[in-house]
């Protein structure tokens, strides 16, 4: 028999926006505990928020044995691994008057829009033991910054949108990204010419082709990469792994809802193209007799499920400049966006600028842009960055080339 103890405790300070002003600020605090009991070949899973009476839950999670839930047994040689990797942004009471300076601010300098939504501080504490003396702690924070951008002569809700994560906060940066968007907004552009050009945008594309690599649609012939795996399906350029390394990610623990750490806590889905490993828990890797992917996540009271924590794209150049020379298209949003069973990818935008050396020129009218999801990973892949025109937090800047239709 073995047995595992989880506490995932969260705290966050939020503040809601409303036209430029702070409007309340709502404070989160919550406790998640999970006692997992594995015997014979079976899984018994007992949870409660708050305080944990770890004896009732221990006993819970066994008797729960008895529902018949198939989940190997599986053993670790004894660890022990704390990291703190919290980050100290400002004073706790210097959060709401440095917040609304920077709203102040923002009016000052873009006086056409008004801002709005959320301003956010999370913290995570969260621990893993299990009866192999495998002891994990893990403590990390970030400040989130989530901002509805309203044009005063628009009818609309919502017209932009600014959203960056950190582990530090930097107000001349924030200014500098919300302006650089909002000043490219009011220069309105004729539609591009050309029907296929280089696209700036986040890993959305690849996102689609991420739902194809989990072990259960792989094995059950329902991907597009059945019967692929260890080929070489994409670009040389690109890599995409799991990489769950505080120094690489914001408030993510190093170890998965299953305990795994990879070594040096990175494993590869895709390697310089070759797809190398499917997302998988520890049931579907024993099952399909595949690699242990390292990304689990569970819902407290469930069953650990095959999940992409830590993901993370390679990049190809030290910067946005490396890889755009001439003329782009940086979709700042979109929404709708989908894939056909034979890969091709449509997403409309809904809001997008011209990028010309070097810079956000204008925003462009409306389009969708379309691909086949093995053309826009292959010879259409361009590459990946993580700095560029903005300047703020974590960025990434995921290039390619693409067709674009439905023009307005």
């Amino acid at each position: 028999m073995k047995t595992e103890k989880i506490v995932n405790k969260t705290s966050g300070k939020c503040l809601n926006i409303v036209a430029n002003t702070v409007e309340s600020l709502r404070i989160n605090n919550s406790t998640e505990n999970t006692v997992r009991v594995y015997d014979n070949g079976c899984i018994g899973v007992e949870g409660a928020l708050g305080h944990a009476d770890w004896a009732a839950l221990e006993a819970g999670a066994t008797a729960k044995l008895a529902q018949g839930i198939e989940y190997p047994e599986t053993h670790e040689q004894a660890r022990n691994l704390q990291i703190d990797a919290t980050k100290h942004f400002f004073d706790e009471k210097d959060f709401v008057p440095k917040m609304q300076h920077l709203l102040d601010r923002l009016a000052q300098e873009n006086p056409k829009f008004l801002f709005s939504n959320k301003i956010i501080i999370d913290s995570t504490d969260a621990s893993y033991e299990s009866s192999d003396n495998v002891k994990y702690l893990y403590k990390g924070n970030e400040f989130d910054i989530v901002l509805v951008i309203k044009y005063k002569g628009s009818a609309n809700i919502q017209d932009e949108f600014y959203g960056a994560g950190s582990d530090y906060f930097d107000e001349d940066e924030i200014c500098h990204d919300i302006k650089l968007k909002c000043d490219a907004f009011l220069n309105a552009l004729p539609q591009v010419e050309e029907d296929e050009i280089t696209i700036i945008g986040d890993v959305e594309p690849l996102s689609y082709a991420i739902q194809h690599i989990v072990a259960d649609m792989y094995f059950n012939n329902a991907s597009l990469f059945s019967g692929k795996l260890g080929s070489k399906l994409f670009s040389d350029k690109l890599s995409v792994t799991v990489n769950r390394s505080p120094d690489k990610q914001l408030n993510i623990p190093f170890f998965d809802a299953e305990g795994v750490v990879n070594p040096d806590y990175v494993n590869y889905v895709i390697q310089n193209g070759v797809l190398k490993n499917l997302l998988t828990n520890k049931k579907s890797a024993a099952q399909y007799k595949t690699a242990l992917l390292g990304s689990a996540g569970a819902n407290y009271t469930g069953v650990p499920v095959a999940g992409m924590g830590g993901f993370d794209v390679a990049t190809t150049a030290s910067s946005l400049d490396e890889l755009v020379k001439g003329k782009a298209i940086y979709l700042s949003a979109t929404s709708g966006g989908d894939m056909t069973p034979a890969g091709d990818i449509s997403m409309p935008a809904q809001v997008a600028y011209l990028y010309q050396d070097g810079k956000l020129v204008g925003k462009l009218p409306e389009f969708a842009v379309s691909a086949n999801i093995f053309d826009m990973l292959n010879d259409g892949f361009v590459g990946y960055c993580e700095k560029g025109f903005y300047k703020f937090g974590k960025q990434s800047y995921f290039v390619y080339k693409a067709k674009l239709v439905n023009k307005a």
